[in-house]
Order: structure tokens, then sequence, then C-alpha cells
């Protein structure tokens, strides 16, 4: 079966939960295994009869880890939680394609800012610990064009917003003092820096409330995974 990878920023601890969750269902998975063979009685049959036992039980284990009722692996753990997650958001339909001028963008997605995601107590990034997951290739495209389509709107605001209001003249001056000019071009940076629009409090508020609707498909799998935790 064809699968579509994707790395997830998580926590730590995040991760060794889910070691726990995995390893029950692959200990209950191994019980299933055991009994079916000995339902079918396969220790005692030999020749064709061995293979046909053999694949009845490889094709009803397939199955049922389709339907999610055996899950063994961490891909199927999330797997299964990534379709919770769609249904619970109401993001389980058919979606149009990502269009081919955004699909394979490298970077963070419009209004994903590091901002966004937790910190420890200490002030450090929360989200430490990567989480490596293989999704059935329809389930992947699923979420992809989900948050693509669920963040359009947000991110084609965010972007006039951008266009109007600009970096604003703090980012500006800070770049200016990075870009290591000197002399006249460096007074005309800072000068141009001062004459920035400043964005007003409301637009803020704004870009903040706009910033808050976008998804991605890391969000989707981080909640993928506090479901199959909890």
């Amino acid at each position: 079966m064809q699968a579509k990878q994707f790395v997830v920023a998580v926590e730590p601890d995040q991760l060794k939960a889910l070691s726990a969750v995995v390893k029950a269902h692959r200990d209950a998975e191994r019980q299933w295994l055991a009994q079916i063979r000995k339902d079918f009685s396969l220790a005692s049959l030999r020749g064709p009869n061995a293979t046909e036992a053999r694949q009845k039980i490889r094709l009803r284990q397939a199955e049922l880890r389709a339907s999610g009722k055996l899950r063994g692996t961490a891909d199927l753990v999330i797997a299964h939680e990534t379709k919770a997650v769609l249904r619970a958001q109401r993001l389980d339909r058919t979606w149009n394609p990502v269009p081919p001028r955004d699909s394979g963008a490298k970077g963070r997605q419009t209004g994903t800012a590091s901002s966004r995601y937790p910190r420890t107590e200490d002030g450090e990034p929360a989200l430490t610990g990567r989480l490596a997951v293989r999704l059935p290739a329809d389930l992947g495209e699923q979420i992809v064009r989900a948050a693509y389509w669920h963040s359009a709107p947000a991110v084609e605001a965010l972007r006039a917003w951008q266009k109007h209001w600009g970096d604003g003249p703090v980012v500006m001056m800070r770049e200016a003092q990075r870009s290591g000019l000197t002399g006249d071009m460096a007074n005309l940076a800072v000068i141009l820096a001062g004459m920035a629009p400043r964005a007003t409090v409301a637009a803020i508020e704004e870009r903040i409330e706009l910033q808050s609707k976008i998804l991605t498909t890391g969000d989707i799998l981080r909640d993928a995974l506090k479901r199959a935790i909890s």
C-alpha cells in the first residue's frame, strides 16, 4: 500500500506515551493472531491448505487494520485517530487538489509563526520531539488538502494585511541593522524604517485572529497524537 510520510514536531513526553499505547495495541494484535491461527488449526495444516489458511488470515488482518480494529503500529494508531480528528472537525470530506502553485511549497505556511506553538516554563520551545508517521496515501492527501482549503480564506486575508501594513518600523529597523550597510545607505535604511506605517491595535488584533484560523497538517496530526494518548 502506498503511503505519505509526515514528520511532526511534538512534545517528547507525548512520544513516550505513544510508545506505551502502541505496545498495548501490538500485544492485542499478537493475541488476535494467535487466536485466529488456533481457530484455523494452522499448526496442523500442511501444503496448499496451510498456504490458503495463511492467506485468509493475512486478508482478515488487513481488513481489521484498515477499519482501525487492529492497530499494532504507531502508523496505524495515528491513522485511526487522524480519521477521528477529521470527523470531529468536520473536515472528513472530498477536497479539491491543492493548486499547483502551492503544491509542495517549502517553509512555514503563512500565519504559522513560531509564537503560536507552546513553550516550556523556561520559555523554551516545547515541541522538541519528532513524530515520523506514514499514512495511507489517500488519508495523507486528505489532510494536506483539508489544511490548505480550511486555511485559504485566512491566508489570503493575512497576505492582504501584510501588503497593507508591511513589516512595520521595528522589524524594518532590525533588518536595517543586520544588513551590514554603512554610511549614507545605512542612514537611509534607518530613516525609511522610521517612516514605515505602524499597525493599529485593531489591526494587530485582526492579524492574531486570522492567524488563529490557520490549520496545518502538523496541527491535525498533533491532535491525533493527543487523542491516541488521552
